[in-house]
C-alpha cells in the first residue's frame, strides 16, 4: 500500500485550471480503473493539504462521480 501521509500542494497561477481538467479526466475515465487506483485515488484526496476545505469530500466525490455516470 502505498503512503498517503498528508501533503500540501502548493499552487501557481494558472495550476487551478490545470487541476479542473486532470481532475475531470479523472472523473470521466472513473469506471475504467481497477478498484485498488479508485482506493488509492480517494485516500490520497483525503491527505491533500493547501487546497481549500470542501466539507465531506468522499461523500462530495462520490456524488460528483455519479452525476457525471447518469
Amino acid at each position: 500500500m502505498t503512503d498517503m501521509s498528508p501533503q500540501t500542494l502548493h499552487l501557481e497561477p494558472g495550476d487551478e485550471v490545470v487541476l479542473k481538467y486532470l481532475g475531470a479526466a479523472v472523473v470521466l475515465q472513473w469506471q475504467s480503473l481497477p478498484d485498488p487506483v479508485k482506493a488509492s485515488l480517494l485516500r490520497q484526496a483525503n491527505a491533500v493539504g493547501g487546497l481549500p476545505l470542501a466539507g465531506e469530500l468522499q461523500d462530495s466525490i462520490k456524488a460528483l462521480i455519479e452525476r457525471v455516470r447518469s
